[in-house]
């Protein structure tokens, strides 16, 4: 059997079983040229959120120059547990979510300049901010990049209070809050800090594009509505949400009304003007409020209030 189709058997077996190093361990027990084939699969997608994990890896040998697919975290690669600039990335996946907002400038000028040149798929996820510092050095360091993802969403929660909703919302909404300087200050702040990723082909960034007027809208009158007359969110469990934990306005039917179709605009003329500055561009992707209607999905229990909205330029 040809080396080449062992090890394509492999990556199927490790796909199906959730990169789950049991799945191959026999394998990797029938021979020592089994085992190298076994390991250089299993190595090829890492993930690694631990610094205990990370600081393991290192005792199996050439194991960072099998890596191509690495999900960790800022810090990791910020303490240089795991030597990035060793391996011969393709994507990689940082999440930020232990980074604050006044560390985040200095995790940025420790890890960017050790990313590998090979990279064409870059991810950051839980990010406190997206800054024209980040951006930058995106563009300076990652020059190959075709797919590039950046997102403050995930830190966004309706677990506690509308207090906390409120407040770890606000970084969630892109530099231009307001309608009328959208446009302008969208090319300011991402067109032209990306413009030198001539090969940029994907865009996705988890920002949310309305004006914060929407929240603000939502958080004085449309929750109080709700609360009221229960005619704001339209799932049978209002008992249980209204009135104890915030609810976003993707389930609010009176912010579909007042805001919906105007931000759908907005969304899709951003697009288009990000699209018009940056030529290679095949699809940008933003946050959005405003996806399916809270009329249109019989259970909205399962929809998540953190959208993703855009499409072909």
């Amino acid at each position: 059997l040809p080396v080449e189709i062992l090890e394509r058997i492999v990556q199927e077996v490790l796909l199906s079983q959730s990169y789950a190093f049991s799945s191959i361990s026999a394998l990797s027990m029938v021979s020592h040229q089994f085992r190298f084939i076994a390991l250089r699969a299993f190595f090829s997608r890492l993930t690694v959120h631990r610094l205990s994990k990370a600081s393991r890896i290192g005792n199996i040998p050439n194991s960072y120059s099998w890596v191509r697919h690495l999900s960790t975290t800022m810090q990791i690669v910020e303490k240089k547990v795991l030597p990035v600039h060793k391996m011969k990335l393709g994507s990689l996946e940082l999440s930020c979510e232990s980074v604050s907002t006044f560390s985040l400038a200095a995790s940025i000028l420790l890890v960017f300049p050790h990313l590998p040149k090979s990279l064409v798929s870059l991810r950051i996820t839980s990010l406190p901010h997206i800054t024209q510092l980040l951006l930058r050095e995106i563009a300076r360091w990652c020059t190959n990049v075709k797919e590039l993802e950046l997102s403050v969403v995930e830190r966004l929660s309706t677990d506690c209070c509308w207090t906390c909703f409120e407040s770890r919302v606000r970084p969630s909404r892109t530099p231009p809050n307001e309608t009328h300087s959208l446009l302008h200050r969208l090319k300011a702040f991402y067109a032209r800090s990306l413009q030198p990723l001539k090969s940029l082909q994907r865009l996705s960034i988890g920002v949310f594009l309305s004006s914060s007027a929407v929240l603000k809208d939502h958080i004085d009158n449309h929750s109080l509505e709700g609360e009221h007359w229960g005619a704001s969110i339209s799932i049978p469990e209002r008992s249980i949400i209204i009135g104890y934990r915030p609810y976003a306005p993707t389930r609010c039917a009176l912010c579909w009304e007042a805001h919906g179709h105007r931000t759908r605009e907005d969304e899709l003329l951003a697009t288009m003007r990000l699209a018009q500055n940056l030529r290679s561009l095949e699809l940008v992707r933003w946050n959005s409020w405003f996806i399916n209607s809270p009329t249109a999905t019989p259970n909205l229990s399962a929809v998540n209030d953190r959208g993703q909205t855009g499409g072909p330029r």
